[in-house]
């Protein structure tokens, strides 16, 4: 069976090439392993981040609600705020002013314009 060197010299290139085989083997095993995991956390990560994506987005639609909601608020309130003011102003000029001209009458609408865009101003910005 063992006749030459030659012979030893094969059967330990042999043992050789097996533990190789099996080094390479268990190698790929944990490889595989190592990636399967990696896989599950990148999963899990994705998974969390499209939770907070929808979090966010519902955040983000529930403050344009409000803020929507502001903005006819202010919109109602400068409208109320202009009328009134309209009415008081023209009351005055009725009751003492029936010799005042027209530019009179004109500066106090532009008055109360300027007026109800300050409070416009003041409202958005209250927003």
């Amino acid at each position: 069976m063992l006749f030459t060197s030659k012979d030893i010299l094969y059967i330990v290139i042999s043992f050789c090439i097996l533990w190789v085989t099996v080094f390479l083997c268990w190698m790929f095993f944990y490889a595989i392993r190592i990636l399967k995991n990696a896989s599950k956390i990148a999963e899990e990560f994705r998974v969390r981040l499209q939770s907070l994506t929808e979090s966010i987005n519902h955040v983000k639609n529930r403050v344009e609600q409000i803020s929507n909601l502001m903005t006819f608020a202010a919109e109602g309130a400068t409208g109320l705020v202009k009328k009134v003011v309209s009415r008081k102003a023209e009351e005055w000029l009725d009751r003492g002013a029936e010799s005042a001209n027209k530019t009179a009458k004109e500066a106090v609408n532009k008055a109360v314009e300027s007026a109800a865009k300050k409070i416009k101003k003041i409202t958005d910005s209250a927003k």
